[in-house]
């Protein structure tokens, strides 16, 4: 692997931290009309490529605009531009936007600085709960401590150098710093570096999208907002899966002490099993609707852009998971219900026995 031939110097570009919060099951966007005294307003997937119009969220979220902002890291004070995003599954989005400037190693420090940023953190729920006030009453089973479960994700949007660059020279001459920007390390393998630059995708010969698990670097000159929406969307449906799954071990667990000591009983635990299936149902409409909440077929690299975000982010690893536990509450459920049937056959059998020996004894009785 290639290091450094040269200093470059990015002269403009900003960094993009998201941070993802699962706010309820569902938040009706026709019924928000202003957040926060901002009007709302609907933020559609723009393509900057040639892509067919009907590429597009089935309900696109809203986007609030919702200024700029000071704040300090590390004893510096940026200014900072906060958005947020609402979407109709129940999730809500922070995003704050921090201008970048300087060599990549000074981009390497502030990856370091930015990941995991407690200030940013803090900021970021803030404005959350502020949205949540607004919007308390129209959100569909809102989720209890919602701030204690955050994805968060760094994309460092490049769109100028101090000189021109190609695709090829940035990784073949860059690839060090790139690998160090992504990982958010001063030091790493060479194999960590080629797993961190594993899958480049450029769709013009000036533009560059790197994905890795921490952040993602984009040297794209126009700065077009589609490449960074579909990984947010990739981001988001890991939050969800992970969330769910984590859910769903509780929901397991609980089942079996709820279910296990009274399976001898005739009506053991028709409450149980009613949650049980209500539960199973709601998890897969959601499951569901996030993965269909936005079709990209016909868009190749955007196409592309998703498989190589969600392969990074583990989500047919987090979705197998979760439909596998969804299967073992139907088996649950299945079992549980074909016992009762069985002890309810037991209970009418016994009582036709009992009958039966009543009649004989009533017969015995009036023949003496």
């Amino acid at each position: 692997m290639n290091g450094t031939q040269g200093d470059i110097i990015v002269t403009n570009g900003f960094a993009m931290c998201y941070y993802c919060f699962d706010a309820g099951y569902e938040i009706p966007l026709s019924h928000i009309e202003k957040i926060r005294g901002k009007t709302a307003r609907r933020a559609l997937l723009t393509c900057s490529r040639l892509t067919p119009s009907y590429i597009q969220y089935k309900v696109p979220p809203l986007l609030i605009r919702l200024g700029r902002k000071k704040v300090r890291i590390n004893e510096q004070e940026f200014s900072v531009t906060i958005d947020a995003k609402v979407y109709d599954f129940g999730v809500i989005v922070v995003r704050i936007t921090i201008p970048i400037s300087g060599s990549l190693e000074q981009l390497n420090d502030m990856s370091i600085m930015l990941n995991d940023c407690k200030a940013l953190r803090k900021k970021a729920v803030t404005e959350f709960d502020k949205i949540i006030e607004d919007i308390q009453q129209v959100i569909i089973k809102p989720r209890m401590n919602s701030t204690e479960d955050i994805e968060d994700y760094v994309i460092f949007m490049i769109r100028e150098f101090d000189h021109a660059v190609t695709v090829i020279d940035l990784l073949e001459d860059y690839s060090i710093e790139l690998a160090r920007i992504l990982r958010c390390e001063k030091n790493l393998s060479c194999a960590e570096m080629s797993e961190a630059l594993k899958n480049p995708l450029s769709y013009y010969d000036n533009d560059l999208t790197l994905v890795d698990w921490n952040s993602a670097v984009i040297c794209d000159p126009n700065a077009s907002y589609d490449v960074p929406d579909i990984i947010e969307f990739a981001l988001i449906q890991l939050l969800e899966l992970r969330l769910y799954d984590h859910m769903l071990d509780e929901i397991i667990d609980g089942a079996y002490d709820a279910l296990v000591p009274l399976r001898y009983r005739i009506f053991p635990f028709s409450r149980t099993l009613q949650n049980l299936l209500r539960i199973k149902l709601d998890i897969s409409e959601i499951v569901d609707r996030l993965f269909y909440h936005l079709k990209l077929i016909g868009d190749v690299y955007l196409a592309k852009v998703y498989e190589t975000a969600s392969k990074r982010f583990y989500v047919e690893h987090w979705k197998s998971a979760v439909r596998s536990k969804l299967a073992t509450i139907e088996s649950i459920y299945r079992e549980s219900w074909s016992r009762i049937q069985t002890n309810r056959m037991i209970v009418l059998e016994l009582a036709i026995v009992i009958l039966f020996v009543i009649d004989i004894l009533l017969i015995l009785i009036e023949l003496f």
